[in-house]
């Protein structure tokens, strides 16, 4: 049965539309503001009625639009509001009649529905189509300002000084894009446009003139300009910007008047330096100046702003609602985020994004794919200072990493006159160097970063700035390092093979289960090919999921986001050295699809991954074979044979 709302603002015209529709006794009807549809079940069919200015309206249709989707509407205007309702219901698929509507036409629109027109937005009071995103910014503003003391935000957002220029200075990352957006939309003229011209380091007059005229276009009679990283244009160009503020007219846009100049600059000078931005456009544009302070002087912020952020990311997926433990807020808490707010909201979406855990650890915290909870300072001073050959470093341990040696089909092990030999051979182990040159790559770019850092520290200690980055780029690499050398560390403890039947396709499958929601999370396509029933192998069934685990955690990290990864599974009779084999192919696209031309061998990141080095040794060790090839920059294929 149809669930029918009929809405209009005065009684008397809400009864004549009740009976031109043979309303049933059930409908639901009032004024737009009326409570009863905050409870009423969701209507299959919206009789709405406009009168005045429209505004109750437009703000009931936005509440009822998101609650019924599915909704059918019929707008009811007088006939001198025919134009207004197609400019401002612009996000509802409606049919429009004029009041007082035809019985017979406003019913058939009840019982059947049918398309609708709408047209664009134009002034006075705010369309559907803005309304969410007004809503969004809101509910951002309210996340990143909580609770932030701002005297001069509301002289900003005062209806009477909205013609007044508006400064925004703080540090990268506080937040000052949003407050322009949010001092237009909540302070501003509601009908003018807003035309973003981002400032460049060494631009012209010139050059600021074209992006004056591509920022405002030519459709826009008033406008609200923000002047994004003023204080990096040029002392000149700065200038002229400051004459055009006080004196008019715009450049290339002489009949657009511009209601407001909203203008982005970096935080204020502090005593001795020297600041980028002119005090004539200071001047100009500072009618109202609002600093906005670094989350370092707010650190109680930190954990406010962890929660909010956390219960929204969860409501917009429709999960219930997670947390941070407090050893996780402790560690966000302690550092000082040289990024401010935007990269404390990074660091907690991407955590969000990587565990599925309802209470986020410390150890789940991630930043850039890397784990960003620091290391204990002894162990950071272990792996820095102690020699790698001492006994019970870290490093020691992790050198010694079980040779590959191919299975004998009677035993599977290694005679022992062949592991003497192997043992007084001078030759390179071909089945060892990958994986070492796997770890020397994984090594290398971090000890470089902490050994570059460690020389400067005593010339440049006293600089703040410096130490920050310091202790954010230190304590990333010692955690990358600490990564590399617990892989090496489950290696090492691997024991000789086990000889048991192993089937590998119901192995991957099991693997993939396990891994649904990060495939999910990345937004992956995983298509498989497996045999399900001639895929038997031959080797230790732990240490075959360990390899097949690293196979496919990686695949899936280095796979682009969207991407798709493909897997497939099946006897081959002649894979290795004549004897039958089960075959295991992985293959997906590389982040960067377009690239051309010849690569060079040892490149790419599948190449350096240790997490494949470490599988192919387990692999070899096996008695299998493994084998990489990254392509030229379209994708990658990983092929493995193991014992039938």
């Amino acid at each position: 049965m149809t669930t029918l709302w009929i809405v209009h603002r005065d009684p008397l015209l809400r009864s004549a539309l009740i009976r031109a529709a043979g309303a049933p006794e059930d409908a639901i009807c009032g004024a737009p503001g009326d409570p009863i549809f905050g409870a009423a079940p969701l209507a299959d069919v919206v009789l709405l009625g406009l009168g005045g200015d429209l505004e109750a309206e437009l703000e009931f249709a936005h509440r009822a639009a998101m609650r019924a989707p599915d909704a059918h509407w019929i707008l009811v205007p007088e006939r001198n509001l025919i134009d207004a309702a197609r400019e401002r219901f612009d996000r509802i698929d409606a049919s429009i009649l004029s009041y007082p509507p035809d019985a017979r036409a406003l019913r058939a629109q009840i019982r059947l529905g049918g398309p609708g027109a709408a047209g664009p937005s134009g002034r006075g009071p705010i369309p559907l189509s803005q309304r969410s995103t007004r809503d969004s910014i809101a509910q951002r503003f309210a996340r990143w300002f909580a609770d932030l003391a701002l005297p001069e935000l509301l002289r900003a957002l005062n209806p009477h000084l909205r013609d007044i220029p508006l400064l925004i200075l703080g540090e990268e990352g506080t937040g000052k894009g949003l407050l322009a957006h949010y001092v237009h939309r909540f302070g501003g003229d509601p009908g003018s446009g807003f035309a973003h011209v981002p400032c460049e380091a060494g631009m012209s007059v010139a050059s600021l003139r074209v992006a004056f005229s591509d920022a405002i276009g030519d459709a826009t009679n008033r406008c609200t300009v923000w002047l994004e990283g003023v204080d990096q244009l040029p002392a000149a160009t700065q200038r002229q910007l400051a004459r055009w503020i006080e004196f008019g007219p715009l450049p290339q846009a002489a009949r657009t008047r511009v209601v407001r100049w909203l203008g982005t600059s970096g935080d204020e000078p502090t005593i001795g330096s020297a600041s980028t931005l002119d005090p004539v456009l200071r001047d100009a544009l500072g009618g109202i100046a609002l600093r906005i302070p670094t989350l370092r002087e707010h650190p109680e912020r930190i954990a406010a702003f962890v929660r909010d952020t956390t219960l929204a990311w969860c409501s917009a997926r429709q999960q219930r609602p997670r947390h941070f433990a407090e050893d996780a807020l402790t560690v966000l808490a302690e550092y000082p985020w040289p990024h401010n707010l935007r990269e404390l909201e990074a660091v907690v979406v991407q955590t969000l994004a990587a565990s599925g855990a309802e209470l986020i650890r410390a150890d789940d915290l991630q930043y850039d794919g890397i784990a960003f909870a620091p290391l204990d300072a002894s162990q950071v001073g272990t792996l820095i200072d102690a020699d790698p050959g001492d006994e019970g470093t870290p490093g020691a341990d992790a050198r010694h990493v079980p040779p590959a040696a191919p299975r004998t089909p009677e035993a599977g092990a290694v005679p022992e006159t062949q592991a003497a030999a192997a043992s007084d051979s001078r030759e390179a182990n071909p089945s060892i160097q990958p994986l070492v040159a796997a770890i020397a790559h994984e090594m290398r770019n971090p000890l470089s970063t902490i050994r570059t850092f460690a020389e400067l520290l005593p010339s440049r200690y006293d600089d703040p700035e410096f130490r920050s980055r310091f202790t954010e780029l230190v304590g990333q690499d010692t955690r990358r390092i600490e990564a590399v050398i617990g892989r090496l560390m489950e290696l090492a403890a691997l024991e000789a093979p086990k000889i048991e039947e192993v089937d590998l396709s119901a192995l991957l499958e099991e693997i993939l289960s396990e891994r649904t929601e990060r495939i999910r999370d990345r937004n992956l396509l995983v298509l498989k090919e497996l045999d399900e029933q001639h895929t038997t192998a031959v080797g230790d069934a732990e240490q075959l999921r360990l390899a097949l685990e690293s196979l496919i955690d990686k695949s899936l990290d280095l796979a682009p986001e969207g991407g798709d990864v493909f897997i497939a599974s099946r006897r081959h009779p002649a894979g290795l050295d004549g004897g039958a084999t089960v075959r295991v192919l992985v293959r997906f696209g590389n982040h960067d699809g377009s690239q051309t031309g010849t690569r060079f061998p040892g490149t790419s990141p599948a190449e350096n991954a240790l997490d494949y080095a470490i599988a192919a040794a387990i692999i070899r060790a096996q008695g299998g074979s493994f084998a990489i090839d990254p392509g030229e920059g379209h994708e990658t294929v990983l092929l493995i044979d193991i014992p039938a």
